[in-house]
C-alpha cells in the first residue's frame, strides 16, 4: 500500500527516478519493510543504473533535516539490505478503519507511467490516491487544491503541461479534464479512469520470494506452490498480527516484538524445510502443512516465553540487591548517595525487566491461545448438532487431545531439563523454574477438564 505519510513525501521531495525507486521499495518489501531485492536487480527494476542508484540510497539513508530517513540499513551477515522507513512496514501493521491508502496500481510500474516527468508522476498518484480512498473510478479535484498559491510546483501552465503527457502516454487508463461546479462555477479537475483500474493492482510477493528462500536454504529443493506457500503465510501473518496488536507499549517493545515474530516464524520455517523431505505429502494438502508449521511455531514460541521468563527473573534478582547498585553508584559518584539516585541508576535495569516480562506475558498468552484452539476443535466437533459420532470417532478424538497434551508436556520437561543445566546460577533453581512447573500445573488441570467433558460428550452423543 502506499500510505498516507509516503504519499505526502512523494508529491513534495523527490526527483522522478526517487519516486519510481520508492514504488519499487513498496512492491518488494517483507513485512518488516525490508527491500528484499540486490542492488542490480532494484536498478533494472526501477529503471536505471546501480551508479545512479547507489546515490540515490545515499541520500535516502542520509539525515534530510526533520523528514525521517526513507531508507534505513539492514546488515544480514555480509549482506545489506534497506528497510523502507515510510508509512507502516506492510499491510500488517495499518487501521483499516483510520489509515488511508493508495493501492499500488499496474500503472505505476509501466513503461509509460517512468517516462512521465516528476510532475506528471505526482498528479496521477494525486488522482490514483483518491481513487483508491473514494473506491471511485471517477474522481475530482478542485483547482486550487493542486495551484494553491505561488509556492505550489504547479502553475497553471504546469498543470496543462502535465495533464497533456499523460493524456499521450496513459490516455487508455485516465480521462483528465477541466469542468466548473454546477452551483458555485469553480474550476475542478476530473479524473475518469477506465472500468476495472480500480481493481487491477500488483501484489508484493516479496514475503512470499523470502518463504521460499528460506525454505530451499534450509536444505529441501523442491518447488513450494502458490497454495501452500498461501496457507504457510497464514500462520506467519497470524503471529505477526498477535504480537503487534498489543497496545499502550513503548516503541522498544513493540520493536523487540516485531523482531520476535520474525526470529519465531523464520526459524519455524526452516526446521519446516528440514522435515520436509520425509513429509513430501505436506506439499499436497496445504492445511495440514500450515498444521505441521503451526506446531513447530507453537514450540519456538514456548521456548522464548521461557527464555524471557528466565531473562526477567534474572533481571529481577539483580534489582533486588541494593547494596550492590550503591556500591556502584558511590565508586561512580565518588560521594554517598540517597535513594532518589540509587533509583536513576537502576531505571534502565527497571526498563530492561518491563520489558523481559512484559513479552513474557504476550508469549505465554499466545501460546496458551495457541493450545486451547486446538483443544477446542475437538470439543466443537462433538458438540455439533446433527452429527452423531461413532466410536471409531471418539477415539481418534481422544488419541488426538492425548497426543496434544504428551507433546506439550514433553516440550516442557525438555525446557525445565535446559533451565537445569544452563539457567542463570544465580537464581534459585525454585524461583528459575517455577514459569514452567505452574504452567504444567495449569495444563495437567486444564486437560483433565477437557478430557472430562469429551467423555460426557461421548456418552451424550
Amino acid at each position: 500500500m502506499i500510505y498516507e505519510e509516503t504519499y505526502q513525501y512523494l508529491l513534495r521531495n523527490v526527483s522522478s527516478t526517487e519516486f519510481d525507486t520508492c514504488l519499487y521499495a513498496l512492491l518488494h518489501s517483507d513485512w518488516d519493510g525490508v527491500i528484499q531485492s540486490p542492488l542490480h536487480m532494484m536498478a533494472r527494476g526501477v529503471g536505471t543504473t546501480e551508479k545512479y542508484l547507489k546515490q540515490i540510497i545515499h541520500k535516502f539513508t542520509a539525515p534530510q533535516g526533520s523528514l525521517k530517513k526513507v531508507f534505513v540499513p539492514v546488515h544480514l551477515g555480509e549482506d545489506v539490505l534497506y528497510k523502507f522507513n515510510l508509512g507502516p512496514a506492510s499491510n500488517l501493521g495499518y487501521n483499516r478503519k483510520t489509515d488511508r491508502y493508495c493501492k499500488k496500481y499496474r500503472f505505476f510500474y509501466s513503461a509509460a507511467f517512468k517516462a512521465l516527468t516528476i510532475l506528471g508522476k505526482r498528479l496521477l498518484l494525486m488522482g490514483a490516491f483518491r481513487m483508491s480512498v473514494l473506491k471511485s473510478e471517477e474522481v475530482l479535484f478542485d483547482y486550487h487544491e493542486i495551484v494553491p498559491d505561488s509556492r505550489s510546483p504547479f502553475t497553471r501552465q504546469r498543470l496543462l503541461d502535465a495533464v497533456a503527457a499523460i493524456q499521450d502516454a496513459l490516455g487508455h487508463i485516465v480521462t483528465i479534464s477541466f469542468a466548473s461546479r454546477t452551483f458555485s462555477k469553480k474550476e475542478v479537475l476530473v479524473f475518469t479512469f477506465t472500468e476495472g483500474v480500480l481493481e487491477e493492482y500488483k501484489e508484493n510477493r516479496a514475503e512470499r520470494t523470502l518463504l521460499r528462500r528460506t525454505i530451499f536454504n534450509s536444505g529441501y529443493l523442491g518447488h513450494i506452490n502458490d497454495s501452500v506457500c498461501r496457507e504457510l503465510e497464514r500462520v506467519g501473518k497470524y503471529i505477526f498480527r498477535s504480537f503487534l496488536q498489543a497496545t499502550n507499549i513503548s516503541h522498544d517493545i513493540q520493536k523487540e516484538l516485531q523482531k520476535l515474530a520474525r526470529f519465531i516464524y523464520s526459524h519455524s520455517l526452516k526446521k519446516f524445510g528440514q522435515a520436509l523431505p520425509a513429509n513430501k505429502q505436506l506439499l499436497l494438502a496445504p492445511k495440514q502443512a500450515s498444521a505441521y508449521l503451526s506446531k513447530i511455531m507453537y514450540n519456538e514460541a514456548l521456548e522464548q516465553m521461557v527464555k524471557y521468563a528466565h531473562q526477567a527473573e534474572s533481571i529481577k534478582s539483580l534489582l533486588e540487591r541494593d547494596d550492590f547498585h550503591r556500591n556502584i553508584s558511590e565508586k561512580a559518584l565518588r560521594r554517598e548517595v540517597n535513594d532518589l539516585e540509587m533509583d536513576e541508576h537502576i531505571e534502565p535495569i527497571l526498563r530492561k525487566y518491563h520489558q523481559a516480562d512484559f513479552i513474557r506475558h504476550v508469549l505465554n498468552d499466545w501460546c496458551e491461545t495457541w493450545l486451547i484452539s486446538r483443544v477446542k476443535t475437538v470439543t466443537d466437533e462433538f458438540r455439533a448438532e446433527g452429527k452423531r459420532k461413532s466410536t471409531e470417532d471418539k477415539q481418534v478424538a481422544a488419541e488426538y487431545m492425548a497426543r496434544i497434551r504428551n507433546d506439550t508436556y514433553g516440550q516442557l520437561d525438555r525446557l525445565l531439563t535446559s533451565l537445569l543445566q544452563f539457567g542463570n546460577h544465580a537464581v534459585a533453581l525454585d524461583v528459575r523454574n517455577f514459569p514452567l512447573t505452574k504452567k504444567k500445573d495449569t495444563l495437567q488441570s486444564y486437560f483433565a477438564i477437557q478430557k472430562e467433558r469429551l467423555d460426557i460428550l461421548s456418552i451424550s452423543s
